[in-house]
């Protein structure tokens, strides 16, 4: 409202606060109809719309309520565990590349309203501020680095766990500072320093990603040094492409090979097979702790993958995923190239049982049924996962396994020490059950003969189970098998290659079992032993000669003692004696005269028959006597 008197705007009814005026009763009235006119506020009319806009507005709402609903439990969890990544991702790079100092907040100054501030607070204000400025100055120098580091995926291990447990299986656990979406088998590059030297793991280990979390297993690769102590060894983990170069240090247990049994082991090999061509060996006697490793690395498995074809094929029997009696048919596509076995050479669609198969991979080194156990168990990719996770690190199928016309099989690689663990846990009825490890032992009584093994030269044999290259196999010679004695096995693996000739190599493989098994189990060379078995033998043939002479010499003297002097009461010639025997003339030969005598015979052992005596005289007692 505003004043008659002086104009001014009022909340008053009565009187003016400006000027002092008292309102009449007019001009109150007059006041209040201004006040319900300012009041009154005009309605603007609604404009109208129809039905079918008002229907088109409540799809199109529904139709991006659903949209946003779909997006949201789409995109959803992945956009969470972004935002919690990256979260955990900063506040790690905070606490190990650049800690903040902790923040001292500026004391609070309590003045009572209205109240112009005090010079000393004004101050106070000004510090606290251009320490503000000076703190915001400091974060914006540090982050753009922190942000560098996150751009160029920079990773770090913030921690590890080495677990030696099963050694030589050696697992490492490493944590690192950031999530590991894009870290794969080709990100890393491992390298193992052991005895001052450093040894490439290459592909012969498994990656397993959890989170944060990269496990990396594998054999160690020194396994065949001998120390007495325990032996500190170095992983070293790189990354070029991630910045990441960073060592884990551990020790290794203490091994209790023979030393000499191992100098022993590694002489033969380099003796027996170096000169010839490229070796790998690998000897694992029952009570050892680890095996004697000579130079295991990676090469073609030829005919031994089918050890693993057997494992992989029976733990599937084991989890019910197959039967023996199970139908398989044959496909061309898993036909071996080369291959004339029963599999390759039978026609589209035979079909033959999981026990056929086995039986022809066992019998004949079937390579197309080997094909067809792969791909019925659940195909390569499963079969090598199995391979990994087994701890068969560097054995894989790397295409459809192929016959070459060498004889070769192609398309897996292996190691020795993979093929020595599969058969240690055959050995000792662990590698699927004791049930299915009696069975796959009854199959492979049942391999082919093969010459690399040194039949009747190992004392105490009982049997064997075994896989071996064809002799006739003019690439690879391979023998791997279990060598069963009264009290002890030993496993004995050796991959050839690179040789001249087949008929070189495969009897000296022969060789090398025989040597390295009978030391392992008398302790004594080859040729110790045998010198030790021509002393005896020649002490066996003295002591049959001996034998043999005094038991003529006792025969003769028997037969001298039944001959009587001849005197002039003898009987004539051709006549029968009192004694029963008959008498005619017979030649003595020291007197060159014939004498009436018995007619006598002996057994001659150099004719084997019976030949007349021959008649002497003794002059000492003036007896004849024949022999």
């Amino acid at each position: 409202m505003q004043c008659p008197n002086c104009g001014r705007n009022v909340r008053s009814k009565n009187q003016c606060a400006y000027c002092g005026h008292v309102f009449n009763k007019q001009e109150v009235a007059e006041l209040k109809e201004e006040t319900r006119n300012e009041d009154v506020v005009q309605e603007t009319p609604r404009r109208s719309s129809g039905g079918f806009s008002r229907v088109l507005w409540g799809i199109i709402k529904l139709v991006l309520a659903v949209a946003i609903v779909f997006l949201a439990f789409l995109y959803g969890p992945r956009i969470i565990n972004q935002v919690v990544d990256y979260f955990q991702t900063s506040d790690t790079e905070v606490v190990q590349n650049t800690p903040e100092e902790p923040v001292t907040e500026a004391p609070v100054t309590e003045e009572s309203e209205g109240e112009e501030p005090s010079e000393d607070t004004q101050d106070s204000e000004s510090e606290t501020e251009d320490s503000a400025a000076t703190s915001e100055t400091e974060e914006s120098t540090e982050s753009p680095e922190s942000e560098e580091s996150n751009a160029d995926g920079q990773l770090s291990i913030v921690n590890q766990e080495v677990n030696l447990d099963e050694y030589p299986l050696t697992n490492v656990a490493l944590e690192f500072n950031e999530s590991l979406d894009n870290v794969d088998s080709t990100t890393f590059n491992f390298t193992i320093d052991a005895n001052g030297e450093t040894v490439e793991l290459e592909d012969d280990y498994s990656l397993v990603k959890d989170g944060q979390i990269l496990t990396i297993s594998f054999n160690d690769p020194s396994v065949a040094v001998l120390s007495t102590d325990a032996q500190e060894q170095v992983l070293n983990v790189e990354s070029e492409s991630l910045g990441v170069s960073e060592s884990i240090s551990y020790e290794v247990p203490t091994t209790s090979l023979d030393t000499e049994q191992a100098e022993f082991f590694n002489s033969t090999i380099t003796d027996n097979l170096t000169s010839i061509g490229d070796v790998s060996a690998v000897v694992y006697p029952q009570d050892a702790e680890v095996p004697y490793v000579y130079d295991d690395q990676s090469v073609e498995a030829d005919a031994l993958i089918s050890w693993f074809v057997l494992g992989f094929t029976f733990n599937a029997i084991e989890d019910g995923e197959l039967t023996l009696e199970d139908p398989v048919v044959v496909s061309s596509d898993l036909v071996a190239e080369n291959d004339e076995g029963i599999v390759a050479t039978a026609e589209e669609g035979t079909e033959f049982t999981i026990q056929e198969l086995l039986s022809a991979v066992v019998e004949a080194n079937d390579v197309s049924a080997m094909n067809h156990l792969i791909q019925e168990t659940g195909g390569p990719n499963a079969f090598n996962l199995w391979l990994n996770e087994s701890n068969y690190f560097s054995t894989r199928v790397t295409q459809m396994l192929t016959m070459q016309e060498s004889g070769q099989v192609t398309g897996a690689v292996t190691s020795a020490q993979d093929i020595a663990q599969l058969l240690n846990k055959l050995a000792n009825n662990e590698l699927v059950s004791e049930e299915a490890d009696a069975t796959i032992k009854e199959l492979l009584l049942n391999t082919p003969v093969t010459t690399k093994y040194p039949e009747g030269q190992i004392a105490g044999y009982q049997t064997r189970y075994e896989i071996a290259s064809a002799d006739t196999n003019t690439a690879q010679q391979n023998y791997a098998g279990i060598v069963e004695l009264e009290d002890t096995y030993y496993i004995t693996v050796i991959l050839t290659s690179n040789f001249t000739s087949a008929e070189e190599v495969v009897p000296a493989i022969s060789t090398s079992i025989s040597d390295i098994v009978t030391y392992f189990e008398t302790g004594q060379t080859p040729e110790e032993v045998a010198e030790e078995e021509a002393a005896a033998q020649a002490e066996e043939e003295a002591e049959a000669q001996a034998q043999a002479e005094a038991e003529s010499l006792a025969a003769e003297e028997a037969a001298q003692s039944q001959v009587n002097v001849v005197d002039e009461s003898s009987p004539e010639t051709g006549t029968v004696g009192e004694d029963g025997r008959t008498y005619s003339n017979q030649y003595v030969d020291n007197i060159g005269s014939y004498v009436n005598l018995p007619e006598e015979t002996v057994y001659d052992e150099t004719t084997g028959e019976t030949r007349p005596a021959e008649w002497f005289f003794d002059e000492s007692d003036g007896r004849y006597y024949y022999r």
